[in-house]
């Protein structure tokens, strides 16, 4: 039962002061991240700025829930931008870095999203954080019998650096019968990732993600 409520990159993991510090002398040199010893990939043909993604890691909330799972902290914006992209209406850059690696993660200010923009180019920044990939038990005939769900939940926050603010925050979340052991071995978003019934509820929330962003983002 379900309750629904760009490609990899390599690019060196860097402490959050590291990673803003690059950003920063990076836009203040008027160069491009690669140019600072960051190489940055566009997933998609590079269009006007005002319709460019920069897609950051997400900070996972309880890292023990996803043990079994390949990297979901880059692997769900991954697939998150896959999905963008194939609507054709942005182009998007992606970076395993974090725009926060606080708990809870703190707002960015205008002036560090105006940072960010001239650094990288784009007008908007999508962060998140996986919430909840736990298994909940539920006793069934007066607890002669358990019935396990297993949990996806997300928030995805968008920012538009030209006004400087969060425009959208959504929260997603599904659920799958079972306890919905995948393995590490499988890819995140992999086909043995996406036959395993958790793996497909949980890339059916990266769709559903997608959608609500587009819908975050358009006539703007």
């Amino acid at each position: 039962m379900r309750m629904y409520h760009v490609r990899r990159m390599t690019l060196p993991r860097l402490a959050l002061n590291a990673a803003l510090a690059l950003v920063m002398s990076a836009a203040l040199a008027g160069l491009a991240p690669a140019s600072a010893g960051v190489q940055v990939q566009s997933v998609t043909p590079v269009r006007e700025a005002s319709k460019a993604i920069l897609m950051t890691g997400f900070i996972v909330n309880k890292p023990a829930q996803s043990a079994d799972l390949d990297d979901i902290a880059q692997g769900f914006p991954r697939e998150l931008a896959r999905r963008l992209e194939q609507s054709q209406q942005f182009s998007l850059r992606i970076t395993p870095d974090f725009l926060s690696t606080e708990w809870p993660a703190k707002t960015p200010t205008p002036a560090l999203l105006a940072q960010v923009a001239k650094a990288w180019g784009v007008r908007y920044v999508i962060a998140g954080e996986v919430r909840n990939t736990g298994v909940r038990q539920t006793s069934l005939l007066f607890g002669l019998w358990t019935k396990h769900h297993r949990a996806i939940e997300v928030d995805v926050d968008v920012y538009d650096t030209q006004d400087g603010q969060l425009i959208a925050r959504h929260r997603l979340a599904a659920e799958a019968d079972g306890e919905g052991q995948v393995g590490k071995q499988q890819v995140f978003g992999g086909q043995g990732f996406a036959a395993s019934p958790y793996g497909k509820v949980v890339l059916d929330v990266a769709d559903q993600a997608a959608q609500t962003i587009l819908q975050s983002l358009a006539g703007r």
